[in-house]
């Protein structure tokens, strides 16, 4: 079995954690939201395997990393610098960064940002779109209901309370719902006025087969000892992060880019992002897969990953 080695390091004045496995060209890999380092538990062996070496981090806010208090604290200058921290305390010069979800603002922000440290970079989920004039809540004005799930999380405490009711069922509920086992697809998260998330959600009928029981409860008890709020500050920089990105405005990637999704994933169903997805260097779309895709189809996304690797300059 790969070994997987656990560290603990103060980036920045923060106390990260971060795990890797293997040795040779570096791999960062950024999770997304409600999630942590172990979302990559099927990527780490498969880059080790082959001859890199695989880092992922527990996100500020998430896991056993440190999660401040301030909501400006989670913008894409902080994520961006926590990744460059870390390169520079590993004495790694350069990395090929993979987000997904959430982690992707910080994989292509530190693409345009630091392009000196980034030799290519992949996003799974979320494709790559260019800082336009609106920010992306925005840009959903008039076009999702009131109560979509990226608006709810921004009144503080209101989503904390919802989803640390029952962790557990909180985090079954959010993974089945955006899964590609859900029959309902698109599938729009919204609250009706006066109600809760996670009792809108639907309920799997049976075993995930993506995500046992024991990889549920390592979620589970993470988020039960440190909650949520960490993940949702996440979502309530999405303004301040339109505002301070100005100067990389309608900018392209200046690194090679690749991309993995899942058809049956809702945020391909989000206006203009199929062909935002499509306009990435190197796309591959996986018939019925969800939001969780490197779990749902690591087989997949692992030779989509390797095949990208193996593309780019050695240098």
């Amino acid at each position: 079995m790969t070994e997987l080695r656990h560290h603990y390091v103060e980036i920045n004045r923060l106390r990260l954690h971060f795990v890797e496995a293997g040795d040779g060209p570096a791999v960062v890999l950024c999770h997304g939201f409600p999630e942590l380092w172990y979302s990559w538990r099927h990527q780490l062996p498969a880059l080790a395997e082959a001859g890199y070496r695989a880092i992922a981090l527990d996100m500020r806010g998430h896991g056993e990393s440190e999660a401040p208090d301030a909501v400006e604290d989670y913008d894409v200058c902080r994520t961006v610098g926590d990744v460059v921290g870390l390169l520079d305390l590993l004495e790694i010069d350069k990395a090929v960064l993979v987000g997904h979800d959430a982690g992707t603002s910080t994989a292509y922000h530190a693409a345009l940002m630091r392009p000196d440290r980034v030799r290519g970079v992949m996003g799974l989920s979320v494709p790559y779109i260019p800082r336009g004039p609106l920010s992306i809540l925005e840009g959903f004005d008039g076009a999702v209901p009131d109560g979509f799930y990226m608006r709810y999380f921004q009144d503080h405490g209101v989503a904390e309370r919802d989803l640390e009711r029952d962790v557990e069922e909180s985090l079954r509920r959010l993974i089945y719902a955006n899964s590609g086992l859900n029959p309902q697809v698109p599938f729009l998260m919204t609250v009706p006025d006066g109600g809760t998330l996670i009792e809108e959600l639907p309920t799997p009928g049976g075993p995930m087969t993506f995500l046992s029981d024991a990889d549920l409860a390592v979620y589970s008890e993470n988020y039960s000892r440190n909650g949520f709020r960490g993940g949702l500050n996440g979502y309530r920089v999405f303004q301040r992060n339109w505002e301070i990105t100005a100067p990389w405005h309608d900018m392209a990637l200046p690194v090679p880019s690749a991309y993995v999704g899942g058809t049956a994933d809702t945020v391909l169903h989000f206006p203009g992002f199929r062909a935002a997805a499509e306009a990435m260097g190197q796309a591959t779309f996986l018939d019925g897969a969800g939001h969780w895709i490197q779990a749902e189809r690591p087989g997949d996304v692992n030779a989509a990953l390797l095949s990208f690797l193996a593309s780019l300059p050695t240098t």
